[in-house]
C-alpha cells in the first residue's frame, strides 16, 4: 500500500509516494516516486461551478478546472496557469517554470489532499474490477488524496463513465 508523505526540507515542503516495506528491523518507509514541491495557495472563491460530461476525461478536467478557478488559475492558450504553476488539461500534468524555465513537478495542498500528476493519472487510470464495493473506496479515496471534493452524484456519473 503506498501514500502521499509530505517531508519539510529547508521550510519547503515537498510530496512523496511511500510504502511501507517489512524489514529483519522492522516496517521501514520507502520513497517509491518524488511527486514535487508543495504549494499552499488561498481559496479566492468558492466553486459553484456545474460539473458537465459524459465521458470521465471530460469529468474529471471540468472538476479540477473548477477547483483551480476557484485558487485564481486562468486559461491562457492551451492551459491554465496561475504565476510559473500550470496546469495542462489535456495530459492531467501539473508543473512549476523555475527561473530558468526547467519544467518541475508541481503540488498543490488542496481540501486535506494533494493535487498533483500522481493523483490525477491515479483516478483517470482507475480500472473497474468484479468488487464493486471495493472499487467504489478505492475511487473515493483517490479523489480524497487528491484534494477533490466530488458530490454524489458526480461520483456515480464518473464511476459508470469507466
Amino acid at each position: 500500500m503506498s501514500y502521499i508523505r509530505l517531508k519539510t526540507i529547508s521550510s519547503q515542503k515537498y510530496a512523496y509516494l511511500v510504502e511501507i516495506v517489512s524489514t529483519p528491523k522492522g516496517p521501514r518507509q520507502k520513497v517509491k516516486q518524488y511527486l514535487g514541491k508543495v504549494h499552499s495557495l488561498e481559496l479566492i472563491q468558492e466553486s459553484d461551478t456545474i460539473i458537465l460530461g459524459t465521458k470521465k476525461k471530460d469529468l474529471l478536467q471540468n472538476l479540477v478546472l473548477a477547483q483551480l478557478k476557484s485558487l485564481g488559475f486562468q486559461e491562457k492558450d492551451k492551459g491554465w496557469f496561475l504565476e510559473d504553476l500550470s496546469f495542462d488539461p489535456e495530459d492531467f500534468t501539473l508543473i512549476k517554470k523555475t527561473k530558468t524555465n526547467k519544467k518541475q513537478a508541481a503540488v498543490l495542498s488542496l481540501n486535506q489532499g494533494h493535487l498533483c500528476t500522481f493523483t490525477l493519472q491515479r483516478i483517470i487510470n482507475f480500472q473497474k474490477s468484479k468488487n464493486f464495493h471495493q472499487d467504489a473506496q478505492n475511487l473515493a479515496k483517490s479523489f480524497l488524496e487528491a484534494g477533490l471534493p466530488i458530490s454524489k452524484e458526480l461520483f456515480v456519473k464518473y464511476y459508470q463513465s469507466l
